[in-house]
């Protein structure tokens, strides 16, 4: 059975305004031993637990966070050179590191590409203006962005993808966005992702904008640079195979591709989640807890088919490939008509289509996905 492996780090040089996942600033150097032997204790629970005869095999690995790039290669060679006694990685179609342009030297990169096994790496740009940069709290600039870029493919990175964020700026401010799609072009990367800004409680941008102190985009400047970006993609290559993925053929993050079709994953670290054998499992969000004792603070529950249904339905929505005939048969009798009762009401109204077998949200509708979705459960 093929398996996802991802590990938080959950360590930052700040928060950025809007990110509400979960991190610590300033602490790498002095948890770094304690969160190594953290992550290898519960690397060898999941072992224990779901292949206790062999290395569980790992299909993907996507180290994320928090700021991976604070963590120097050491780090990673070890790590990998010890989860291989809990996880066999000699099948493995991908391993992504995620990164902070300012941390990507040619020295760093030229490391990494040597003595580790991670050959994609995904760039946190969000823009690559800097007046959008001071806005979200990030460390980097413009330039340095594409600095990042130029060194990875030096060292030697071909699999590159940058995140991006729209919606920065409200009515009355000049939008970048046609900007950064215009860097972006330039770049030509197999890969890249665009998120609209949300904004999560408690952040500082929460509280930004409930002082009135800074403005971002309203739903109809939302949906203009969303149309935008979709019209970006076409005229250059790339698919929207998820609502903020892009790739050119071939390009798809095999990891990401794995959530959103219901493969099993393993989460490492503090506050990660995991889903194995129809059983989740989540870790404390605190990384002192965590590193006392791996496994002890774990949280699980068995998914009922029911829930296991409406994860799939939500998931597959968001995605080019949609709700999958051969995907649906695995649930029950009842299941199956229950989707397709609703799925032929949503696609009166518009929002799903039939293409072969499989029901999908027709990209003028993707904005409201989320939405859609809910109307199955």
């Amino acid at each position: 059975m093929k398996t996802g492996l991802y590990t938080h780090i959950p360590f930052c040089r700040s928060k950025c305004s809007y990110c509400a996942f979960y991190s610590v600033s300033g602490r790498e150097n002095d948890y770094r031993d304690s969160y190594l032997r953290a992550l290898l204790q519960e690397a060898d629970y999941f072992k224990k637990r779901y292949s206790p005869n062999r290395p569980i095999e790992i299909n993907t690995w996507y180290v994320g966070g928090g700021t991976p790039s604070l963590l120097p290669v050491p780090f990673y060679a070890g790590l990998y050179r010890h989860l291989s006694d809990s996880m066999d990685f000699s099948r493995v179609r991908e391993i992504t590191l995620e990164a902070n342009p300012e941390h990507l030297t040619l020295a760093y990169l030229r490391d990494l590409y040597l003595y580790t096994p991670v050959r994609r790496l995904s760039i946190g740009v969000q823009s690559f203006r800097d007046e959008d940069l001071q806005r979200l709290n990030r460390h980097h600039s413009g330039k340095e962005a594409l600095r990042a870029v130029e060194n990875a493919r030096k060292a030697g990175f071909e699999n590159i993808t940058v995140d991006l964020i729209y919606g920065l700026r409200d009515k009355e401010e000049a939008s970048t966005w046609k900007e950064n799609l215009k860097t972006l072009q330039s770049l030509s990367l197999p890969h890249f992702s665009a998120y609209a800004l949300t904004v999560e409680p408690n952040t500082v941008l929460f509280r930004k904008l409930a002082q009135g102190k800074i403005g971002i985009a309203d739903e109809a400047l939302l949906e203009r640079e969303y149309f935008l970006l979709q019209e970006f993609a076409s005229e250059n290559g790339y698919e929207a195979y998820e609502i903020s993925n892009y790739a050119k053929e071939g390009a798809y993050s095999v990891h990401n591709r794995n959530y959103w079709r219901n493969v099993p994953y393993i989460g490492l670290g503090a506050s990660a989640h995991s889903y194995m054998e129809n059983e989740r499992h989540w870790n404390v969000s605190d990384v002192r807890a965590y590193m006392k004792d791996a496994v002890e603070g774990k949280q699980f529950e068995r998914l009922t088919e029911q829930d296991s249904y409406h994860e799939y339905i939500m998931t597959a929505l968001r995605t080019m490939w949609g709700v999958e005939k051969e995907k649906l048969e695995a649930f029950s009798p009842r299941l199956q008509s229950e989707f397709h009762q609703r799925a032929e009401r949503q696609a009166q109204l518009g929002n799903l289509e039939r293409k072969g077998d499989a029901w999908v949200i027709p990209s003028s509708r993707r904005l409201l996905t989320d939405g859609i979705a809910a109307e199955f459960f």
